[in-house]
């Protein structure tokens, strides 16, 4: 039965193909009346084979008609965004065209200059008494399907073809429909990015110049100015003798005074003032008499009064061990509307608590403090680029890597990162050694010692993260590009170009403010052709002439056209193929420049 069946069905259909349908029932007889076979086998043969037929009815009525079908794509010519492609579809069905109870699979496919095919997802429609479908059309009124997709863009894109395929069934029959090219070749003009983030360098920690201090703390009685004696033998001053004797360069002199607040504020202020008068002139006779640096010179003294010492007596107070410190602090608040005189009046009234005031607060507000600044002795620069190739292990990393940004030759500097890595495996050596590369666009041999930068100290610095992300966008991994540039707050022209390999083109276009290559750029995939590339380069004016072609303005476009194929012919062939010259393929001008 079955052999009769596939045989049967076999016959039919291609009969059907041939539209005689009609001859068929009459053939589909003589084989009846041929057979032997019973008449209630006979029956239920025939109304399979008439259910086979009426199938087949519907599979080639969508099959001969599917040029009836209409496809449109927009934009009409696919075109990069983000380094994606968008394929934007609507399909309109005519009337009685779709059968009531078949599926049609609809799958997109690019298939580009290499043949390689590349699938974007897959659409399922079904006619109204069907199911599993993603949208219904009737075979009445026929209808319409709307379909979007993203894949990203290669290369081999560039010249390739947008297909529709399709596959309708009914029941167990399947029947190919089409395919149907929809679109021709690809816009890539926003792939034409230039690698031209700022690469960063991280900052080598040394100074130039260096400021030591050191100070020497004068303590005063209550409501007194006279320096005593104890305070100026004291470990302080001791100390602040032994460090005049090193014999820096001094850079300034800085005697500050205070008094403790409580009380009133007149007596402070005079308080404040007659202890920085005298110990500005113990200081300086002291400075004289050890000869210090810049003793006679008046130029180098600086000297203040406080007054009353209230935010120092606050960090105190909070520091302090005082029960009650929480209430003072709250009193004494200077953001509660209370004056100096007020606050200072509260304090002297808060008998319960002066002695422990006293104690660990007021008696350290009594002072005035003598500062020495002087100039820590330096290498000269001519030393440490000397050192760092014939000696290096006599410098420190920060002089090491300091040392590279004195050196002009870059053979040098390479040296010099790598013995800064070799002697103390510092980050900024790997980092500042990954810069190079990336300079020369190898970012395979620029990663790698990034993830050593990363992994050795430099997880959180903004000059590595900067550079993972450059290295990232140049991939194609933009969300990690943009994560890291984020955590690296990086430069403004970084995000701008970021912004345009993410199809950001407004944004790119605020952050990239200049007539550079990528700014030009950027205003042209946000449609403006009026800001145009000031770079002596072919690239430079490939792209002006690609504003010139969007804007019709064939004066820019031919000028800039023929520089571009002038500093390298290279651009004539990709003029040709470029499909933003499309208008311009038969143009005589045109013609004659690429040929």
């Amino acid at each position: 039965m079955q052999t009769y069946l596939i045989f049967f069905k076999n016959r039919f259909v291609n009969i059907l193909h041939k539209d005689i349908i009609f001859g068929s029932f009459s053939l589909f007889n003589n084989y009846i009346f041929a057979s032997e076979l019973k008449t209630k086998k006979m029956k239920i043969l025939k109304l399979i084979i008439l259910a086979i037929i009426l199938n087949g009815c519907g599979l080639y009525n969508m099959s001969s008609n599917y040029h009836k079908v209409n496809y449109e794509q927009t934009p009409s010519v696919l075109q990069t965004k983000g380094e994606m492609i968008s394929i934007n579809l609507k399909g309109t069905f005519p009337e009685k065209y779709f059968a009531k109870k078949a599926t049609v699979e609809i799958t997109p496919v690019i298939i580009g200059e290499d043949g390689k095919e590349s699938k974007l997802k897959s659409i399922i429609l079904q006619g109204e008494q069907a199911t599993g479908g993603d949208e219904t059309i009737f075979f009445e009124s026929g209808g319409s399907f709307v379909y979007s997709d993203k894949i990203k863009y290669t290369d081999d894109m560039k010249s390739s073809l947008l297909e529709l395929r399709a596959i309708a069934v009914l029941e167990d029959e399947n029947k190919v429909l089409g395919p149907v090219t929809i679109a021709k070749g690809v816009i890539s003009t926003s792939m034409k990015v230039a690698n031209n983030e700022i690469i960063a360098i991280a900052h080598h920690g040394y100074e130039e110049e260096t400021i030591l201090s050191e100070t020497a703390t004068i303590y005063f009685l209550v409501n007194k100015s006279n320096i005593r004696t104890t305070e100026k033998s004291d470990a302080d001053v001791k100390k602040l003798q032994e460090f005049i004797k090193l014999g820096y360069k001094t850079e300034s002199f800085v005697v500050k005074s205070s008094a403790s607040p409580e009380g009133k504020e007149k007596i402070n202020t005079e308080l404040s003032d007659d202890r920085q008068n005298n110990t500005f002139a113990y200081a300086k006779s002291l400075l004289k008499k050890l000869k210090a640096d810049g003793a006679n010179n008046d130029d180098n003294y600086k000297k203040s009064s406080a007054g009353a010492d209230w935010d120092g007596f606050n960090k105190l107070v909070e520091n302090s061990s005082i029960d009650e410190k929480n209430t003072i602090l709250n009193l004494t608040d200077k953001t509660k509307q209370r004056s100096q005189k007020e606050r200072g009046e509260l304090l002297q009234d808060m008998a319960q608590v002066y002695d422990a005031l006293e104690k660990d607060v007021l008696q350290f507000l009594r002072k005035s403090e003598i500062t020495i600044n002087s100039y820590q002795p330096k290498k000269t620069k001519s030393e440490i680029l000397s050192l760092s190739l014939e000696n290096p292990s006599k410098l420190t990393i920060e002089e090491l890597l300091y040392s590279a940004t004195l050196e002009e030759n870059e053979k040098n500097k390479l040296v010099i990162y790598n013995i800064a890595i070799e002697l103390h495996n510092d980050w900024r050596a790997y980092n500042n050694l990954a810069a190079y590369y990336l300079s020369n666009n190898d970012a395979k041999t620029a990663v790698e010692l990034l993830n050593l930068a990363y992994e050795n100290g430099g997880s959180e610095d903004p000059s590595v993260l900067t550079n993972l992300g450059i290295v990232a966008s140049w991939n194609g991994s933009l969300s990690n590009a943009q994560d890291l540039f984020d955590r690296a707050k990086t430069h403004s022209t970084n995000q701008g170009i970021l912004d345009i390999r993410q199809g950001n083109y407004g944004s790119a276009v605020k952050l990239l403010k200049t007539n550079s290559y990528n700014a030009a750029l950027a205003n042209i995939l946000n449609g403006v052709y009026n800001i145009t590339c000031n770079e002596n380069t072919a690239e430079c004016y490939y792209l002006n002439a690609i504003a010139g072609a969007r804007s019709s303005n064939e004066s820019l476009l031919f000028t800039n056209l023929e520089k571009a194929v002038n500093l390298s012919s290279s651009y004539k062939l990709e003029a040709l193929n470029d499909l933003e010259f499309e208008d311009y393929k038969s143009n005589e001008q045109f013609l004659s420049i690429i040929k």
